[in-house]
């Protein structure tokens, strides 16, 4: 498990930095969002059985760029349905989540967050599944198949 500052990550900029710094990216790594992409998919640095990426103070990530945020979002379901389905650089499958961490009074802050929505403590206590929402970067993927 690595945790990724969402405070760090406002600007595009800052957001390559803390992947970088926090997955120990090679030096080769591009700051942009083709070489994230790639990066995430490969992990030949990071060897594991499976790869948890905890982002805390979520709201504070690229707070004033929707369109930037929604790139995020479908590089990481990209790096996650690669390590699903073995298209991984060198061909591995293996479990790769991503959870976004926020305060409730912090999930006011953004206008979607078009994930999965849990809460850690009223998931033990009443059993109830989590929400499901579909997001629209999925919907988009969708139609273009």
């Amino acid at each position: 498990m690595r945790t990724i500052e969402g405070k760090k990550c406002r600007t595009t900029s800052g957001l390559f930095d803390e992947f970088a710094q926090a997955l120990s990216f090679p030096e080769y790594f591009g700051h942009n969002w083709d070489a994230l992409e790639e990066c995430l998919a490969d992990f030949e640095w990071l060897p594991a059985k499976g790869y948890i990426l905890l982002i805390s103070n979520a709201h504070a990530v690229l707070p004033d760029d929707e369109e930037e945020y929604e790139t995020l979002l479908e590089v990481l379901n990209d790096a996650g349905e690669a390590w699903s389905k073995g298209q991984t650089a060198d061909g591995r499958s293996a479990p790769f989540h991503v959870v976004l961490a926020v305060t409730a009074q912090d999930k006011s802050t953004r206008h979607r967050w078009e994930l999965e929505e849990f809460s850690s403590t009223e998931q033990g206590k009443s059993g109830r599944k989590p929400l499901r929402k579909r997001s629209a970067t999925s919907k988009k993927k969708s139609a273009k198949k």
